[in-house]
């Protein structure tokens, strides 16, 4: 077959959508599919990819989101693509995967991430005059109506395209993003390595938080939570993996009395090391339509506490494989769900459940899943040719 993608930004080292979608492409083109790739931006990507580089009006930034959505559909109609992949930056799609989830669900739960009232009017009025938030809802709207196929990364990002497009629910397909296999659990040598650099004894009770925007994935809350667990158990520590700016969350820590507690690494390469130093992965964020961080921590045998924002955590039983929130904010409910897992024995278990439901989404299924469904796509625009 020959695929075309198109995305703004292609470059796998960002990590999430970017990332995931670059190892797709990767697949395919490793299946023996010639696999065309549209995009601003590349990065470090596999040579036996197509590359196209789309070119945009750089400012203001609603033009340059236009611009490249007309311009990389102007390029894509030139040649004949059995199938065209969207992600949410282009117009037009025959197959529609949303990678970042429902653009106005982001828009309204992301604005829970600001407490002062008069900053949280003063981002609400920014976005809802930001020419670039309703350049990226109206791209975003478009391939909806034309879609083939609609591939929703999570439930919950299907409940949201039912709830704001009134599409039926039979019209999408779910399909997780699949796990690497280099995330599983590890112990001994790997465990003791991370935790010497960063003077964490053998003991300690690690929680592992990871991302690269701090506050609309909750770390300020965590941190509030950390400060009660310390309050009743000693010997626990945060280990913050991430590229965003730790100053004012080192002072939140120092005022809460739990600086010693709170450990910022930045940014790593490697974080299936990390998962095998930590205890638990705590994830409290605002919204995330599918966080691969709380699967690869799965896979790595680390139970995880969410929330219901993020899709990745519906696939979580409460109590068994970690838990979830209702609310991000809640900073009581945060510090009893990791109070409740510094126990031993509840730990063992809850690790041993996070792997068995890891191995449920493996890499190799999830893209075997897209393949049949591009397929799927393929066959019905053969047999509409033919009638």
């Amino acid at each position: 077959m020959k695929i075309a993608l198109g995305m703004r930004d292609f470059s796998p080292e960002k990590g999430g959508a970017e990332r995931s979608m670059a190892e797709l492409m990767g697949f395919l083109s490793k299946a023996g599919h010639e696999v065309h790739i549209f995009s601003h931006r590349f990065g470090q990507v596999a040579n036996s990819l197509f590359l196209h580089r789309v070119p945009v009006i750089p400012f203001p930034k609603s033009l340059r989101v236009l611009s490249f959505a007309w311009r990389c559909d102007h390029m894509m109609k030139s040649e004949d693509f059995d199938v065209i992949i969207g992600v949410g930056n282009t117009f037009q799609a025959d197959l529609l995967q949303p990678r970042g989830g429902v653009h106005w669900s982001w828009f309204w739960k992301g604005l829970q991430a600001y407490e002062n009232p008069l900053i949280w009017a003063a981002k609400f009025l920014g976005r809802v005059l930001s020419p670039k938030q309703w350049a990226q809802g109206i791209i975003e709207d478009a391939p909806y109506r034309k879609a083939s196929k609609i591939v929703a990364i999570s439930e919950m990002v299907k409940q949201d395209i039912v709830d704001h497009y009134r599409i039926p629910d039979e019209r999408i397909d779910v399909i997780y993003t699949g796990i690497d296999t280099r995330f599983k659990p590890r112990t001994g040598k790997l465990r003791e390595e991370i935790r010497r650099q960063y003077a964490i004894s053998p003991n300690e009770f690690v929680i592992l938080f990871s991302a690269h925007n701090f506050r609309l994935k909750g770390l300020k809350n965590l941190i509030r939570s950390v400060a009660q667990v310390k309050r009743k158990k000693r010997g626990v520590k945060l280990l913050v993996l991430g590229r965003d700016r730790k100053n004012p969350y080192e002072r939140l820590a120092h005022k809460l009395g739990c600086e010693e507690e709170v450990i910022f690494a930045g940014g790593v390469k490697e974080p299936e090391k990390y998962y095998a130093a930590a205890d638990i992965l705590v994830h409290p964020t605002f919204y995330d339509p599918c966080s691969r961080v709380v699967l690869e921590a799965l896979a790595s045998g680390l139970p995880v506490i969410t929330t219901r924002s993020n899709g990745a955590g519906w696939i979580i039983t409460e109590g068994k494989e970690g838990f979830v929130l209702d609310d991000s904010r809640d900073v009581e409910a945060l510090a009893e769900k990791i109070l409740y897992l510094v126990d031993p024995i509840r730990l063992k278990e809850a690790s041993a459940a996070a792997r068995r439901l890891a191995e449920r989404y493996s890499q190799k299924r999830s893209y075997q899943t897209m393949l049949e469904a591009i397929k799927s796509i393929v066959a019905s625009h053969y047999d509409d040719r033919n009638f």
